[in-house]
């Protein structure tokens, strides 16, 4: 394939679904910092001054959360993400709905409350699936990654030696020179973390369609009739609990999964050091009522395919090393999503074959590059509505019968 035919590709896999492209990373790159954002939001997701997260009083909070809204069973307890976070107890209504409550990490203090439907949900909803069964929506977004991938492949074979073009000027002789210079040098500094989010994302489509991975499994929950109440841990069990773990697991603490229906245990989930694992990687797991020691969990004793899809979240979100790679993914992320929009606007100046003195060219620009979508800008724009009614319906609790 000559240069011209695979530039012509290049151009097609960007432009035909670049507004579904554009909404696809920025929404990824807000997903970033989306907690940080709710912290932003919501006052009482905040501690300051900030403590040390590892000292959490899992007791005290335990204790405190049965005594605000006792009626309200809890689902979860969660360790804040980041030293100036609050713990979050996740709670269940008596409607079946569920929402957050905020607790201090060292005295056991309530802050208040927030809703399920929060900004990190929203944004890493609209991002995975466009709000849709997961299944429709994380197949759309993954065959949207695979054109990524290839205008990514295809971009470094229309760079002559790309590798020298890290720290080249944009030249402003004219409009058009200066945009596929800036094109070039966002698609060059952010192309690593493309690759990255490309890669994932098509693991997360093959997982979606059969290739998803299991854990051995082990001594995870008492049965339990559909029609018996769940008992909640006594607070001297859960005491009891809690000065354990240190016996079955060396891992720090990162969530305490209360017993429900589905799953009649508590289950303690965390991090011992091991690389690119999510929190559920390593677990043990107690009987409710006696605080008997069932079965533990070690991420590091896992089969390449668990440790393969464990990764993938870390590398997909960059929260592998905590704020510092998630502000790094966001700064990229913003690249990327300059790359998507410079580049929709260089095929614009290209198609719209302006001269330089000719009035409006931006505008004639933008005209010319929304034209070339041709039928897939209704696709992208279509996706886009369903997933902001969706948005609404769900973020209101308005149920379609």
């Amino acid at each position: 394939m000559n240069k011209q035919k695979l530039y012509a590709w290049h151009s097609l896999a960007g432009i035909k679904l670049s507004i579904l492209i554009c909404f696809i990373l920025i929404t990824g790159t807000l997903a970033v910092v989306s907690h940080e954002i709710d912290w932003l939001a919501n006052s009482s997701k905040r501690v300051l001054p900030a403590i040390d997260s590892s000292k959490i009083n899992w007791p005290l909070i335990y204790q405190a959360a049965n005594k605000q809204n006792p009626d309200d069973a809890i689902s979860s307890i969660n360790a804040p993400i980041d030293d100036w976070f609050a713990v979050e107890v996740i709670r269940i209504d008596k409607n079946e709905q569920r929402y957050f409550q905020f607790y201090h990490p060292v005295t056991g203090k309530y802050q208040g409350s927030g809703s399920w439907y929060n900004w990190q949900r929203f944004f890493r909803m609209s991002h995975r699936h466009l709000m849709m069964p997961t299944i429709v929506g994380v197949t759309i977004v993954g065959i949207v990654g695979l054109l990524m991938f290839f205008s990514l492949i295809s971009g470094f074979f229309l760079i002559p030696q790309w590798w020298k073009k890290f720290f080249v000027k944009p030249r402003t002789n004219n409009r058009k020179v200066f945009w596929n210079d800036c094109h070039r040098l966002f698609g060059l500094w952010s192309s690593w973390l493309l690759l990255v989010l490309c890669v994932t994302g098509t693991w997360y489509l093959l997982e979606q369609w059969g290739l998803n991975a299991k854990f051995p499994e082990q001594v995870e929950s008492i049965t339990v009739s559909k029609n018996q109440s769940i008992e909640m841990p006594h607070q001297d069990i859960f005491e009891n609990i809690m000065s354990n773990t240190s016996n079955y697991h060396d891992m720090e603490i990162k969530q305490i999964i209360l017993p429900s229906q589905r799953r009649n245990s508590v289950i303690v989930q965390g991090q011992n050091g091991t690389v690119l694992v999510r929190d559920r990687a390593n677990n043990i797991i107690f009987h409710p009522i006696s605080g008997e020691f069932l079965s533990n969990r070690f991420a590091q004793k896992q089969s390449i395919h668990v440790r393969i899809s464990e990764a993938a979240d870390p590398l997909h979100f960059g929260v592998f090393y905590g704020i510092y790679t998630k502000i790094l993914y966001f700064l990229f992320g913003t690249a990327l999503s300059a790359l998507a929009i410079s580049g929709t606007y260089l095929y614009g100046l290209r198609q719209a074959k302006l001269h330089r003195d000719e009035f409006n060219q931006v505008k004639k620009s933008w005209l010319a590059a929304y034209r070339g979508m041709s039928l897939g800008k209704w696709l992208s724009l279509f996706l886009i509505l369903i997933s902001m009614v969706l948005a609404v319906l769900l973020f209101n609790q308005i149920v379609l019968i």
